[in-house]
């Protein structure tokens, strides 16, 4: 099946009009114009610019942070890191009593 976009076609009125690509470049000459939108103003709370940059903030962040895990290989290498359990059971009560 072949469309011939130069015939006229019949909307639901069963009017006849004109070519659809001339009805498109109507409703595009009838949209603003760049002169018109550039009074459009808009302003972001300080909550939201907030809520920007964290995203920001999260989404450059690395995944590793390779600084301490070379401090803390190069502290277990050499036989200096030394914790206690009584810090690491601490901080693992800790840690699951603020996920739940």
């Amino acid at each position: 099946m072949k469309i011939n976009l130069n015939t006229p076609y019949i909307n639901k009125e069963t009017k006849v009009t004109g070519d659809p690509r001339e009805k498109a470049a109507q409703n595009n000459s009838e949209a603003p114009r760049a002169e018109e939108a550039k009074n459009d103003v808009v302003q972001l709370s300080d909550r939201s610019r907030m809520a920007a940059r964290a995203t920001e903030l999260a989404t450059t962040a690395p995944d590793v942070r390779t600084d301490k895990v070379e401090d803390l290989r190069t502290r277990i290498n050499a036989g200096t890191y030394n914790i206690s359990g009584q810090t690491v059971a601490d901080s693992m009560l800790r840690k699951s009593i603020t996920e739940v």
